[in-house]
């Protein structure tokens, strides 16, 4: 019996040792995408990219890599991994080189130049996506297959304007005038936001937008620090976790689908609770306002972007369209982009006619980036 397990310990030992031999092989693969095939840039005009291969060992002769653009490739990308990227524009682009070479006892290729000659033809707030495969190699190792393509995600940086508030401006937006937002099923708010100074004395009160004692995003309340995100009213409220920061700017968002609410920072999930409460009045008497709640508790900082939907929003949504979203999109309800630069009016770029004027002071803050990293 003892000598039977022997021998059966001594078949899996082997097997498993040819495992790991196959799965531990040398292999080449595009610099980077060990972890993830997806490389990102921000830019703000005509740039150059470098991409490079590497291989696992140091290699003992020259291995050449041919490389080809797919932009046929973005459009399985984005069912992958939920995302709404574009191919790069052609003409728009060049690579100096077709192939790759690591040379003899070396990890890492000398990079090719992926040029952007031009970002004339770039849409306002679309990310764009250009697959660039391994098609055939030369010199013995094989590819790295889940590295096999790089996907080089390039964002146009969004230079814009901001309108900050100071502490004592706000707007005020007239949804009581219409019937139809006493009952809504689903809701999303979101907004980029820079606090200058937190809520200092009681109540530690900083709000973003929505409506008191029923939908409002806030920082700070006597129960919590005075940089935590909360969405307070309808005896459904949920905190974020993340301590925020002054002098930084960040996004946030607020789902309802009708049986929980969820805040997002940057895109990514925080906080969620379960919060059967029915249907958002977003025509309420307390009026929906962007930088104020009762009894002034304003935010001393600047808002961008900031949008209210009639449904709630995916993660992959929020996600996709921080920097700029599509003003005829499904479910937009009311969109100020706040770049006005001048003056008090500020447009709603949805066509809903949500157009608002601002109450108190405003000033406007030059040169928001976004990606501002």
């Amino acid at each position: 019996m003892k000598m039977k397990l022997l021998i059966i310990a001594a078949i899996v030992a082997l097997f498993t040792g040819c495992k790991n031999e196959e799965d531990f092989r040398d292999v080449i693969y595009f610099t980077g995408t060990e972890t993830t095939p997806t490389t990102k840039y921000s830019i703000d005009g005509p740039s150059d990219i470098g991409i490079s291969i590497s291989a696992s060992c140091k290699v003992k002769n020259d291995v050449t890599a041919q490389v080809q653009v797919r932009p046929e490739l973005v459009e399985s990308y984005n069912k992958e991994y939920a995302k709404n990227y574009k191919p790069l524009p052609k003409g728009c682009y060049q690579l100096s080189a077709t192939s790759l070479v690591l040379a003899e006892g070396k990890y890492v290729s000398n990079p090719l130049r992926l040029s952007i000659t031009s970002v004339e033809d770039f849409e306002e707030g679309v990310t764009y996506c250009l697959p660039i495969s391994i098609v055939s190699v030369e010199g013995g190792l094989p590819v790295l297959e889940s590295s096999r393509t790089v996907y080089a995600v390039i964002n146009q940086t969004i230079i814009t304007y901001a309108t900050d508030f100071g502490g004592s401006g706000y707007f005020a937006v007239p949804f009581s005038d219409d019937e139809s937002l006493q009952s809504v099923p689903q809701v999303t708010m979101e907004a980029r936001v820079y606090v200058k100074e937190f809520k200092g004395s009681n109540p530690f009160i900083s709000s973003i937008m929505g409506i008191e004692e029923n939908f409002l995003l806030r920082f700070g309340d006597v129960n919590i620090d005075k940089n935590q995100i909360q969405l307070a009213g309808g005896k459904f409220p949920v905190t974020g976790t993340l301590q925020f920061e002054t002098n930084k700017w960040y996004h946030v968002a607020v789902t309802y689908d009708g049986a929980q609410i969820k805040l997002y920072i940057n895109g990514e999930l925080n906080a969620t609770t379960d919060a059967p409460r029915g249907p958002i009045d977003l025509a309420a008497s307390k009026g929906f306002y962007v930088g104020y709640s009762a009894g002034g508790r304003q935010l001393k900082g600047a808002v961008s972007e900031v949008r209210v939907w009639t449904k709630a929003l995916s993660e992959a949504d929020i996600a996709n369209n921080i920097c700029y979203v599509d003003p005829t999109s499904d479910g937009l309800l009311a969109y100020w982009r706040c770049n006005e630069g001048t003056g008090k009016a500020i447009k709603d770029w949805s066509g809903n006619g949500w157009d608002v004027t601002v109450t108190g002071s405003v000033s406007w803050t030059e040169g928001v980036r976004c990606p501002d990293n």
